[in-house]
C-alpha cells in the first residue's frame, strides 16, 4: 500500500509540475535494457545480501578494489597499488580522490567497515576470501588472510566483496551508497531498476544521463522489445533468440566464451539419487550434444567434465569417467545391475518396494534450463526413471531446506578466473552453495593445498585432481558450458563483454539521440 500511495503522488506532483520541468527530467540520453532474472534480478541493492552484489556490478551501481580484464587478469581499480608483504600479509593502496555516491571519501577505513559489515551479513564472504585481521591507516589497508593466498586479488574482484559505505545505513529502497558510474533513483525487486549517471564519478562522467534496466522474462517480449525499439541491448540473450537477430541490420550480436555452465546438483541425503549407479545413469540419458547445438543454436559446448575445456584445469583426459556419451541402453543395464527392475509393471522402476521418482526444481525464466528439464523427463520416463520438475523465479529457499532430489542449475563456474572459486563454494564439505550435501575428504584435502599454492604449474594440477574425485563420485553432472551473448542496438556503442559477467553498465556506454 505504501509503495502504491507513493506512485500515485508522484503521478500527482509530476501532473502538477510545469510542462518546461517535466521536459528537463526527460532531457538528456536514456538509456534502456532487458533481461531475464537471471542477469537483472536483485532483491535488494545492498552488496552484503545473498548475491545482489553481483547483480548491483553489471548494473553500474557498485565496483570493487580490482576489476577483471578479458583474460580474467585482476586489473587495480578501487585500488591504485598492492603490495604483498609476505604469505599473509597484503597492503592495498585506495586511490586518492574516490568518493561514495553519497560525498564521503573512499578510505582504507570506509573499506575496512564495508568488509567487515559483508562478512557479518553473509556467509559465501568467508569461504570466497579468508581474513584473519584487517588494520586501515589513511589510504593503505592491510590484509591478513588466515592461510597464504595466492588468488586474493582474484577474490577481491567478487561482487560480494564490492565498495559501499557501510557507516551510513542502507536506504530501504536505494540500498547502500557505491562508487559506480550509476546510481539508482527507483528500484523494484525482481523488476526493475531505474538509474542517473553519477556525477562525481572517479572513473568519468558518464555518457548517458539516465539508465532503465527491465526484467523480461518471456523471451518472445524480450526479444520484440530490441526489435521494436523499446530496449536498446538484451544483457544475455537467450539462445533462442541469436536466430533472430544474425542478419538483422539494425542490431549488434556479440558473445565471448564464459565459465557458465548447465549442470545438475544432486541432493545426497534423499533415497535413489544417493546412489552413484542412478546418477551415472541419467547422466548418460542427457544428449549434450544436441542439447548444445539445437537448444543453444551452438552456442554453447558438451561438457563432460566439471570445468570448461578453454581453462587450464578443464580437460577430462586421463580421468575415470562414468558418462563419455549419450547412452540410454548403458544406462538400463547399469540400472539392471543396481537392482532396479518395473516390479509391478506400471513403467517406473523400483527397488526395495520403492519407486525411482526423482523430483527436479530449475528456473522458471531460465529458457535453456527449462528445455534441458523436459529433455531429460522425456529421456528418463524412456528407461523407467519418473521425473517430476517444479519452477521457481528465485531457487535459493528450495536449495537452503533441501526440497528437491536434483536441482537444474546454471553458474559461472569460474567468474574470478580461479578454480577455487567453486571448489570453496560448492565442492568443499562445508562449502556455502553445497546444498547437495557433497562430502569427500580428498576434496577437502585437496582444497586446502590449492588455497596454499602459488605456483601455477601446481595449481592447475591439483585443480584437475579435484576434477578427477568430482566425476568419480558425479554429486554434480555438467552438460554444457555455454557463451555470454548480448544483442544491441547500432545506435549503441562504447560497449564490450566481459567474459566474467560481471560488468554491464560503465561510463563508456554511448548511443545516439
Amino acid at each position: 500500500m505504501k509503495r502504491k500511495a507513493a506512485v500515485i503522488m508522484c503521478a500527482a506532483m509530476i501532473a502538477a509540475m510545469p510542462m518546461s520541468s517535466v521536459n528537463a527530467a526527460e532531457s538528456g540520453k536514456h538509456f534502456t535494457a532487458g533481461a531475464t532474472t537471471g542477469f537483472f534480478g536483485a532483491e535488494s541493492l545492498d552488496v552484503a545480501y545473498n548475491w545482489d552484489g553481483w547483480i548491483m556490478s553489471i548494473y553500474g551501481i557498485s565496483e570493487n578494489l580490482f576489476r577483471l580484464d578479458a583474460s580474467y587478469v585482476p586489473q587495480p581499480w578501487i585500488a591504485e597499488s598492492y603490495e604483498n608483504v609476505d604469505d599473509l600479509t597484503w597492503k592495498f593502496t585506495i586511490r586518492d580522490g574516490v568518493t561514495f555516491s553519497d560525498g564521503n571519501p573512499v578510505t582504507a577505513e570506509a573499506v575496512k567497515k564495508c568488509f567487515e559489515r559483508t562478512y557479518a551479513n553473509n556467509d559465501r564472504a568467508g569461504s570466497t576470501l579468508a581474513i584473519a585481521s584487517m588494520e586501515a591507516d589513511g589510504q593503505v589497508l592491510t590484509i591478513v588472510t588466515e592461510t597464504p593466498n595466492p588468488t586474493i586479488l582474484n577474490d577481491l574482484c567478487d561482487p560480494l566483496l564490492g565498495i559501499y559505505d557501510a557507516e551510513k545505513e542502507a536506504d530501504p529502497e536505494l540500498g547502500v551508497s557505491c562508487t559506480g558510474p550509476f546510481v539508482a533513483t527507483s528500484f523494484s525487486a525482481m523488476t526493475e531498476v531505474q538509474m542517473e549517471k553519477n556525477e562525481n564519478y572517479w572513473g568519468g562522467t558518464p555518457k548517458v544521463d539516465t539508465v532503465d534496466l527491465k526484467i523480461i522474462d518471456d523471451t518472445e517480449a524480450l526479444n520484440m522489445a530490441l526489435q521494436n525499439g523499446e530496449i536498446d541491448l538484451i544483457a544475455q540473450l537467450p539462445a533462442s533468440g541469436t536466430k533472430i537477430f544474425e542478419n538483422n541490420e539494425a542490431v549488434t550480436m556479440d558473445s565471448a566464451t564464459s565459465t557458465r555452465a548447465n549442470f545438475l546438483m544432486y541432493n545426497l541425503e534423499h533415497a535413489g539419487v544417493d546412489d552413484v549407479n542412478v546418477r551415472n545413469a541419467i547422466g548418460m540419458c542427457i544428449d549434450r550434444e544436441s542439447f548444445a547445438d539445437i537448444v543453444y543454436n551452438g552456442y554453447a559446448t558438451a561438457s563432460y567434465g566439471i570445468y570448461p575445456e578453454t581453462l587450464p584445469y578443464g580437460s577430462t583426459e586421463g580421468m575415470e569417467n562414468a558418462v563419455t556419451a549419450y547412452d540410454p541402453e548403458g544406462a538400463v543395464a547399469l540400472l539392471k545391475e543396481a537392482g532396479y527392475e518395473d516390479t509391478d509393471q506400471d513403467g517406473i522402476l523400483d527397488k526395495d518396494g520403492q519407486p525411482l521418482s526423482i523430483h527436479a526444481i530449475t528456473y522458471s525464466y531460465n529458457t535453456e534450463c527449462l528445455q534441458l528439464a523436459d529433455m531429460m523427463q522425456a529421456e528418463l520416463a524412456e528407461i523407467g526413471i519418473d521425473m517430476q520438475i517444479e519452477t521457481f523465479d528465485v531457487l535459493d529457499d528450495s536449495l537452503t531446506n533441501g526440497a528437491f532430489d536434483m536441482a537444474i542449475l546454471n553458474y559461472a563456474m569460474a567468474p574470478t578466473g580461479s578454480a577455487q572459486y567453486m571448489i570453496s563454494m560448492m565442492f568443499e564439505t562445508n562449502g556455502s552453495n553445497n546444498y547437495g550435501h557433497y562430502s569427500n575428504a580428498t576434496v577437502d584435502e585437496l582444497s586446502e593445498k590449492l588455497k596454499a599454492s602459488f605456483d601455477e604449474k601446481e595449481r592447475t594440477d591439483i585443480a584437475k585432481q579435484v576434477c578427477a574425485e568430482l566425476l568419480k563420485d558425479r554429486a554434480f553432472d555438467f552438460v554444457a558450458d555455454q557463451q555470454l551473448i548480448c544483442a544491441y542496438s547500432k545506435k549503441v556503442s562504447g560497449f564490450e563483454i566481459n567474459p566474467s559477467e560481471y560488468y554491464l553498465m560503465t561510463n563508456e556506454i554511448d548511443i545516439e539521440e
